[in-house]
């Protein structure tokens, strides 16, 4: 696996962690649907850019027009889930399930594009993914905050499946879409498409999307820019590499995110940093890099 896979996948879980991090403020302010709607739609804007540069291709085909189509749905649906998660529940138990996504995504890899690891990188895959759980939970106080006695999941739990569920099969179809047919189509519908999705459906789910001013703007356009740079950094390794497996290897660096989520929480928020957080980020850093020991 080429090393610029690997510092593009670093940039990702950066840009997505921090765009997380800022969105618990801004759903509480304008709402989860207006939220996924206009971090969409500006972001669309932005991850069109590269399409001067990168290849692109217009083949219009049932296969093509199947994939955006489903990019597009599965990305309004898992943006959605993502952001009715964090409104309604706590981040450092949500925020690790939604992001556990790339073990579905390695999965649907394998299953449906061809992708193949030796024992090795599937463990170290593996010990990622774990890493991921054990850095954004409070392992001490996860019982009594999920399962409360007589109380069921906790808040936001179930949209952060629904999330985990539709990210792991968007961003698997959105690698595939990348390889096969370029950049262009597929960057349209992970962002436009999912936000023309998201606005035509609000008057039948009754969903104020009205515009955003005031102090709440500049946050969301940096939300956008910062979910942007990620789908664009995700083209980038997918077609430097050019190989199926680079896109489970892409997705798990994106649900890496959700370390970059809890220690930025630690840092501004005050969050106590428990022994499953130190355990976490070691696991994190040797699962990556025996990855990248592994794929030479």
């Amino acid at each position: 696996m080429n090393v610029v896979v690997f510092g593009l996948g670093a940039l990702i879980s950066l840009s997505f962690g921090i765009s997380d991090f800022l969105s618990k403020g801004v759903t509480r302010k304008i709402g989860a649907y207006r939220t996924t709607v206009y971090v969409l739609a500006i972001g669309g804007v932005a991850t069109l850019l590269p399409g001067f540069i990168l290849r692109s291709s217009f083949d219009f085909s049932l296969l093509s027009v199947s994939l955006v189509l489903f990019i597009a749905v599965s990305m309004y649906v898992s943006n959605l889930s993502l952001y009715k998660a964090y409104s309604k529940g706590m981040l450092s138990i949500t925020s690790p399930i939604a992001n556990s996504y790339p073990a579905f995504s390695a999965v649907l890899s394998v299953l449906l594009i061809g992708a193949s690891f030796s024992l090795g990188s599937g463990a170290a895959l593996l010990v990622v993914v774990i890493g991921i759980t054990l850095v954004s939970t409070n392992i001490s106080s996860l019982r009594r905050s999920v399962f409360g006695p007589g109380k069921g999941p906790a808040p936001g739990v179930g949209w952060a499946i629904v999330a985990m569920i539709f990210f792991g099969a968007g961003w698997t179809a959105f690698g595939f879409a990348t390889e096969t047919f370029g950049f262009l189509l597929p960057a349209i519908a992970i962002r436009l498409g999912a936000a023309g999705l998201g606005l035509g459906l609000a008057p039948l789910l009754k969903e104020d999307v009205k515009p955003v001013f005031g102090g709440t703007l500049p946050k969301l356009c940096v939300m956008s820019a910062l979910e942007a740079a990620g789908a664009i950094l995700f083209s980038l390794g997918a077609i430097i590499s050019a190989a199926p497996d680079a896109v489970p290897i892409l997705a798990t660096f994106s649900g890496m995110s959700a370390a970059f989520t809890v220690l930025l929480a630690v840092a501004f928020l005050r969050e106590k940093l428990d022994w499953n957080h130190v355990a976490g980020i070691a696991m994190l850093l040797g699962g990556v890099l025996t990855l990248l020991y592994l794929g030479g």
